[in-house]
């Protein structure tokens, strides 16, 4: 999850400064896509549903585009895939699935919106699962939060 702060950080800079890969169109909009890939190994993570400590490791692809208008507004959209596995240090249960994220951004100036979704679904070795979904939603306007709600749902099943 760093590492996509880090690709929108580095995208954002990069339509704003003029540098990267980038298309006009004949409105004077830029965009830029950049496609990412990446190999994330986190030891020492606990398992919610046991306690086992173990390693996570995530094989995600991530896509995003920014888009920057003349006028100065902002337009960023994302989506991530990911392999996701858990193997526990001293044995037990181990997990593999799949979690999605999307992400989608317009703001100019002080005002914005943005709306992030992720799911993972897990599978355990002997049959149980780890659910997890996300919605958030974040609109400023004027430095003023004017929405905000963030609504996870976790489950071991």
């Amino acid at each position: 999850m760093r590492i996509r702060h880090l690709i929108l950080l580095a995208l954002v800079l990069a339509v704003v400064g003029g540098t990267g890969a980038s298309t006009a169109s004949a409105s004077g909009a830029q965009t830029i896509t950049v496609v990412a890939r990446q190999v994330d190994v986190n030891p020492g993570e606990t398992n919610p549903c046991d306690g086992d400590v173990g390693t996570i490791t995530d094989d995600e692809q991530d896509v995003f585009h920014v888009t920057a208008h003349a006028n100065g507004a902002l337009e960023l959209s994302g989506h991530g895939t990911a392999r996701v596995t858990f193997f526990p240090d001293g044995g037990g249960v181990s997990y593999t699935g799949q979690e999605t994220f999307n992400i989608a951004e317009a703001g100019n100036g002080p005002t914005f919106t943005t709306t992030m979704t992720t799911h993972l679904r897990l599978h355990g070795t002997y049959g149980s699962f780890i659910t997890i979904r996300e919605v958030a939603h974040l609109t400023v306007s004027t430095g003023d939060v004017r929405v905000a709600f963030d609504r996870p749902t976790f489950s071991c099943s």
